[in-house]
């Protein structure tokens, strides 16, 4: 049945005419040039561009407000094109009144984008925006033809019509466009151009190239980059990995220190004994010298190359330390932020959003991030009046982050029934309305811990339940943890790190990421793909910092987290001043130089009014570690301190003021700190402590009775077992690796046939199971038909022979990588080849691989090119022909071939009489 199958799919795929026509052989170079810094020179800041701040008179320039509305759009777009439709239609029209660059037809384009995000297909057919464009198709620029021709292609707002969208791209062909001569040559090799073009099919991609390259800009390693992607996918142009390293070179010799990384990677990506270690040392340098970080994975891999030595790495790096483990800490682009970042009254962001507050159409948030800009002013305090009024209107407006943070205000107030009964309200509909996971858990907090007659656990334990089943909760694991999970143990934690980790959970993301760094088998692109998810969120930055200070497991390594730990507070700012300071503290605090750069630290986060910093300088500072010692150089920082924690102090720093403060104060200070208190057991019993400390039994009492009613995490801490571990003990293992391949397969994954048949391949692993492999070999080509051509032939190729004995009484594999190579396909011909080549015992079989390894290197093959050099140099199959091999090495050479000079050199010899 599968053999039936898989013979329908391949004579399905395989039929003439179905194969497109070949991609073109051209070797578009780049042109010779001398070693710059072209690309190194940075565009001016948005606002820089637009204008800087605001106007003396405390006016916005109409520059400022078109870099905002840009942004504001943009992040709409990408965020709530259906919800806020009329706001970003404001907008569009707003920039359209204000920048002259943003004519009508930019406007038009804008606006159909609009309704694409929105969704609102039909309505943008009623509209009439594409057949307004196209009867001005006359006076259109190129990039606007080059887009109407798509909208008409796929039938975007007008019936679809592609031979009147081909006629629109030929025209901003013949403008120049290079985009669009890019796409006609795409359609001239699949055979879909069904419009006249005159120009050669080499001639039109040299031109769409040479458009691409422009002018020699900062943006032109990114154009190269563009074009090395062609060479690499193969589908205008046949694939050329040594045209594509020719373009990174260019790149890395103007400045681009990620082009120079990739062409060290292609280098490291050579098989050792043919690796071009002197180039992979220069571009090595040139990295460096742009500014890349030379550490972790990307030193490990390069050491190991062998073309460089630890001391070069430290003189590259500019100092001599050792290289610590594999780490995505080199792909992480931090930065320095400038402190002083409150908002002022006249600060331009300001002002652009109270000047849209007055829309009809200005949605929520725009209310919601005005109260957080003025409490960031002023503090949570002392800005909470007018900050309260922006929250009610974002609330009325709809927006759930206003309505979480005005219930959040109205907390403070519980013993006001109706404040309580609006926050209710407000959370409950954030999560009816918007499904928000966290204002569950608010409501919980508020129950169980916040109303005057806390605990309610009937209404407090409904909310926990509907928490917990969001798997939004966090994980709680300890450092170690993190790094032992193991799916065969603990999947459903390890599923639930992943789903948090992609939806940017700041301690999800650092323990995936560190689970990711440490993987022996890792990819430079996970580790990129981390690196840039964790980069955009400074709390995922920070609490990968402190992972990396806690699992490090030698002072060396303990350094290096620590040096790490200031670039993330450089990146950062004052928010990880207090981590940072806690890490310096307890790495080596006795030093007197580290001792002032702690305490430095947390007088600035205690300007921020973070109490943990209050507290800790108090105790830093203290004449002893006596209660006696302790207390008064408390008071002492509490009078420094006392108008910041007045103004925007949190929870810790109320609970520190406490002690100090009069009656009527105190009451006071306990409602702000409640509102914001996390309903956990530290929390309750720093206000039981505070009230017992002022002889209040029966406010005492209350705490301590709502401390009961927590979920305690840890029933058996003394033991270190979680709650969770014992909910899971003898509840029966989890699926195994081949197992769990096993299910998915039955429920239809298509991937589950191909990791069945790597599970049982392997004489390496204990699974090896060749009848079992051979099985899901054939199941895979049966399943996936022509998309798995490539890689059936390759595994099969590279199989044990016991695994090839069983396929092939299944399948003639022979012939299909023979149908295959004679539809066109250049790799099926080499892989053809080198099977004919194992197999062959026969003069007329080495022929045949032989004419098989041809086709394929004339279609631009290198590793064909440089089989068929050996073929001819030895005389495998033909008759010896040492110059003709040498030809091939030379062409195979310049396709990025790093072992054509080594082989030349052998060939050489073996031609010597």
């Amino acid at each position: 049945m599968i053999r039936d199958k898989l013979a329908t799919v391949l004579a399905a795929a395989l039929l003439p005419g179905s194969v497109s026509a070949a991609p073109l052989a051209l070797d578009f170079v780049p042109p010779p040039i001398a070693v710059g810094d072209v690309c190194q020179r940075l565009p001016l800041l948005e606002t820089e561009s637009a204008g800087g701040t605001a106007q003396a008179d405390g006016t916005l320039t109409d520059a400022l407000r078109v870099q905002y509305l840009i942004s504001d759009t943009r992040r709409a777009l990408r965020d709530a094109a259906e919800t806020q439709f009329t706001f970003i239609e404001r907008m569009i029209a707003e920039r359209e009144r204000l920048d002259p660059r943003f004519d009508a037809v930019e406007a038009a384009l804008a606006r159909i984008s609009l309704y694409l995000r929105a969704g609102r297909l039909d309505a943008l057919r009623d509209a009439g925006l594409v057949p307004q464009l196209l009867g001005q198709a006359e006076g259109l620029n190129n990039h606007q033809l080059a887009r109407l021709a798509i909208f008409v292609r796929d039938g975007i707002g007008i019936d679809a019509d592609r031979a009147q969208a081909h006629a629109l791209l030929l025209e901003a062909a013949y403008g120049g466009h290079a985009l669009a001569l890019l796409e006609i040559a795409r359609l001239q090799v699949r055979g879909a151009l069904d419009i006249a073009w005159d120009a050669p099919l080499d001639l039109t991609v040299t031109m769409a190239f040479g458009g691409i390259l422009g002018e020699l800009s900062p943006g032109v390693c990114n154009r190269a980059e563009q074009i090395a992607q062609e060479y690499l996918k193969g589908e205008v142009v046949v694939r050329n990995p040594g045209v594509a390293l020719a373009w990174r070179r260019f790149a890395a010799d103007l400045g681009s220190a990620e082009a120079a990384w990739r062409v060290v990677e292609h280098h490291l990506n050579t098989p050792p004994a043919t690796r071009n270690r002197d180039e992979l040392k220069i571009y090595l340098a040139r990295a460096v010298e742009l500014g890349l970080e030379l550490d972790g994975a990307r030193a490990e891999r390069v050491l190991t190359s062998g073309a460089v030595t630890r001391s070069e790495i430290a003189w590259m790096r500019g100092a001599d330390t050792a290289v610590g483990p594999t780490s995505l800490i080199p792909h992480l682009a931090l930065d320095v932020t400038q402190e002083s970042t409150r908002a002022g009254s006249d600060d331009p962001r300001r002002l652009y959003l109270k000047e849209i507050a007055h829309w009809p159409e200005a949605p929520g948030r725009v209310f919601t991030e005005l109260a957080r800009l003025e409490l960031e002013e002023r503090g949570r305090w002392a800005g909470e009046a007018e900050a309260r009024i922006l929250l009610e209107e974002a609330a009325r407006r709809g927006d759930p982050e206003g309505m979480q943070r005005l219930a959040q205000i109205l907390t403070r107030y519980r013993t006001e029934p109706q404040s309580i009964a609006l926050a209710e309200t407000l959370l409950m509909e954030t999560v009816s309305r918007h499904g928000n996971a966290a204002s569950m858990q608010q409501l919980d907090g508020l129950y169980r811990c916040q109303v005057p007659d806390a605990p309610r656990r009937n209404a407090a334990n409904r909310w926990a339940a509907r928490y917990a089943a969001t798997r939004a909760p966090g994980l709680g694991l300890r450092a170690n943890d993190v790094l032992t999970l193991d799916p065969s143990t603990h999947p459903e934690i390890i599923a639930t790190l992943q789903t948090q980790a992609m939806l940017s959970r700041p301690q999800a993301l650092a323990g995936l990421a560190a689970r990711t760094e440490r993987d022996a088998h890792v990819t430079q692109a996970a580790l990129r793909f981390w690196a840039e998810r964790m980069e955009r969120s400074p709390q995922a930055l920070e609490a990968f910092a402190e992972l990396g200070f806690e699992l490090s497991a030698t002072a060396q390594a303990r350094d290096a987290a620590v040096d790490f730990f200031r670039r993330v507070q450089l990146n950062n700012g004052v928010t990880t001043a207090l981590d940072l300071a806690v890490a310096l503290a307890e790495h080596n605090g006795r030093d007197p130089v580290i001792a002032e750069e702690t305490l430095d630290l947390l007088r600035m986060a205690a300007q921020r009014g973070e109490g943990a910093a209050i507290r800790l300088l108090s105790r830093l500072q203290a004449a002893d570690l006596s209660p006696e010692g302790y207390a008064g150089r408390a008071a002492d920082v509490y009078s420094d301190y006392a108008d910041i924690i007045e103004e925007r102090g949190d929870f810790l720093a109320l609970m520190f003021a406490l002690p100090f403060v009069p009656p009527r104060t105190f009451d006071d200070y306990v409602d702000r700190a409640v509102s914001l208190m996390t309903c956990g057991t530290k929390d309750v019993q720093e206000l039981a402590d505070a009230h017992a400390m002022r002889g209040e039994a029966a406010m005492a009492l209350h705490w301590q009775r709502v401390g009961l009613s927590l979920d305690g995490g840890s029933v058996l801490s003394k033991l270190s077992l979680t709650d969770a571990q014992m909910a899971r003990f003898d509840a029966g293992a989890a699926p195994s690796a081949r197992q769990a391949a096993t299910r998915a397969a039955a429920l239809g994954d298509q991937a589950a046939q191909r990791r069945l048949y790597l599970l049982s391949s392997d004489p390496g692993l204990p699974g090896y199971d060749p009848e079992a492999a051979a099985r899901h070999l054939l199941e895979v080509a049966a399943q996936d038909g022509e998309r798995a051509l490539p890689w059936l032939l390759r595994a099969f190729r590279e199989a044990p022979r016991e695994i090839q004995t069983r396929v092939s009484a299944e399948v003639d594999i022979a012939s299909i990588y023979r149908r295959a190579a004679e539809g066109g396909d250049a790799d099926a011909a080499y892989q053809y080849a080198l099977l004919l080549r194992d197999r062959g015992d026969a003069p007329n079989t080495l022929r045949e691989s032989l004419a098989f390894l041809e086709q394929a290197a004339d279609a631009g093959h290198h590793p064909a090119m440089t089989e068929l050099a050996v073929a001819l140099g030895l005389g495998l199959g033909t008759a010896q022909d040492v110059e003709g091999a040498l030809a091939w090495l030379d062409r195979a050479s310049d396709y990025g071939a790093a072992n054509a000079a080594g082989l030349a050199a052998l060939i050489r010899r073996a031609g010597q009489p």
